[in-house]
């Protein structure tokens, strides 16, 4: 009986030719078909009476994939092979190359004042050392007249007697 009522329905509202659609929009389904679903409705429904998910706005021709955001009250591509999703994408490169560059370019700085302070270090190093070898240079004469050989009276005259014996024999 409800098969006949169903389709006494269906021949007026072809008849009349009142039909409305409405689109259905399920963002968490895995089925592609329920992000945007096409409805015919026989009548029209208030925005008040629209059952949960379904929606009166058509969505674009021009969106792919189109879901129905909750927050903007409208469609918005959720393929990620439509313009403004490879925009998107792109933006957020953009944005990530961005990033780093200015990490590279701090680092390069700090890398420099690094580079700097080594320089600076070998500098002293290399000023000390010319220091040292400046005493060392001082000090060498000094030690090689220390280690020559003193001639004490004593000496020499014991040298001059064990010489004197070896000729007088």
């Amino acid at each position: 009986m409800e098969a006949e009522n169903f389709l006494d329905l269906l021949k007026q509202v072809v008849a009349d030719g009142k039909i409305s659609f409405y689109y259905f929009s399920d963002p968490t389904s895995p089925i592609t078909a329920l992000h945007h679903l096409e409805i015919p409705y026989p009548g029209e429904l208030s925005p008040v009476d629209l059952p949960y998910r379904w929606h009166a706005e058509k969505p674009s021709e021009d969106l792919i994939d189109a879901v129905w955001d909750d927050d903007s009250h409208s469609w918005i591509e959720n393929s990620d092979k439509s313009q403004p999703a490879l925009i998107a994408k792109l933006q957020a490169s953009n944005a990530a190359m961005q990033k780093k560059m200015e990490n590279y370019e701090a680092a390069k700085i700090k890398d420099a004042q690094n580079n700097d302070k080594v320089v600076q270090a070998l500098s002293g190093v290399q000023k000390g050392q010319a220091q040292t070898t400046a005493v060392l240079a001082q000090l060498v004469p000094m030690v090689q007249q220390l280690s020559k050989p003193v001639n004490t009276p004593d000496k020499s005259n014991k040298a001059d007697e064990t010489k004197k014996k070896e000729g007088a024999e």
